[in-house]
């Protein structure tokens, strides 16, 4: 089992992720013992350990209260949503709380009820078990002396003539009087081709999450951004990533998305003609952004021997920021071969994008 989560977590935390924790379901014939933890503490590699602690049997009695003591998997940790968390849960939490990373217990949030995770998520993308779900009933049932009522979910709100996140490329384009690179875009990949090409790790590291949000509050407005006073070079990297992640459609579409799953069944002489293939069939607004900014990831990559971020690595983080199923989220199964549709993208770049030229491109 141990060994299990742990491949599990290695598929995600070379990108930005986030866990959704259900308490529910813990119980004392269920919960690992403390020799379970002294053995699974056992089981890393203690040179890349520099904070560890154990927490009592009786809290989180999973993989993720150790594993996240580990810089590789708390690195992109975003946030870690406990939900239906207990109040001894709660209580210990805080007595331990001098033990943990101040960082890293910033990115705790605690939440009564599912409905709560609307605020944080998108809720209709999670796999949530039934059991949790009747449990959240039961729960409202309780706390209101009834069944609880239907939770109603306010009319999203009309996006501002000046928005950059969470609207369509069609939608920005035609605020931006017909600009075909939005300017989140435009505006990141150029300070980071002038300041990023040789920094180590570049988006790969994470940046503060209020910041990230002050930044975006900042082009939703329409208000100017100068990178410079953030005085670090990951906040920009971050915001293309989170630009990206947030359009309602993917950037490669929903219709690319099991043409590329298919892309380890080609033979590897012919996946670059594959590639070249699904990528002809992209509308053209789609392409030309898509090419923009595989161009300037192809540059990021020629600087690999200074930035350490290879074609591969690259494609582990922007994988999953490129495309994703329609309903719900990608499987473990499908990355990798979005990651090495991604790869063959950036690797072979200049093959790939050559034969198709669009009008104001």
């Amino acid at each position: 089992l141990l060994r299990y989560l742990k491949y599990t977590l290695d598929q995600y935390v070379e990108n930005d992720y986030t866990v959704v924790y259900f308490h529910y379901g813990l119980k004392s014939l269920n919960k690992p013992s403390l020799k379970w933890l002294q053995t699974a503490y056992k089981e890393f590699d203690r040179k890349y350990v520099t904070k560890i602690f154990v927490l009592p049997s009786i809290i989180f009695k999973s993989l993720l209260t150790i594993s996240f003591s580990f810089p590789r998997y708390k690195k992109n940790l975003k946030a870690l949503y406990v939900v239906h968390p207990t109040n001894f849960i709660k209580i210990l939490w805080n007595i331990f709380k001098p033990l943990i990373s101040h960082k890293f217990g910033k990115k705790i949030t605690y939440l009564n009820y599912l409905s709560d995770l609307r605020e944080h998520l998108k809720y209709d993308q999670l796999n949530i078990p039934q059991e949790v779900i009747r449990h959240d009933e039961n729960l409202r049932g309780k706390q209101k002396g009834k069944v609880p009522p239907v939770v109603k979910v306010p009319p999203p709100r009309p996006p501002l003539p000046t928005q950059q996140f969470g609207v369509s490329l069609q939608y920005i384009k035609d605020k931006n009087k017909g600009e075909l690179i939005p300017p989140v875009m435009k505006e990141t990949v150029s300070y980071l081709k002038r300041k990023g090409l040789q920094v180590e790790g570049l988006f790969r590291r994470s940046a503060s999450i209020q910041t990230i949000k002050d930044v975006q509050k900042l082009y939703n407005q329409g208000k100017s951004v100068d990178f410079d006073d953030y005085h670090d070079i990951h906040v920009p990297a971050v915001i293309l990533k989170t630009f990206l992640r947030e359009l309602p459609q993917p950037l490669l579409t929903f219709d690319c998305y099991d043409h590329i799953l298919g892309i380890t069944s080609v033979e590897s002489s012919l996946r670059v003609t594959r590639c070249k293939q699904i990528i002809q069939g992209l509308p053209e607004h789609n392409y030309i952004v898509l090419k923009y900014l595989i161009c300037f990831l192809h540059m990021v990559s020629q600087e690999s021997i200074y930035n350490r971020m290879t074609a591969s690595s690259l494609a582990c983080v922007f994988g999953l920021n490129l495309i994703w199923p329609s309903k719900g989220t990608a499987s473990l199964s499908a990355l990798v071969p979005l990651n090495l549709f991604t790869e063959l993208l950036i690797d072979f770049y200049t093959n790939i994008f050559n034969s198709r030229t669009v009008p104001g491109e």
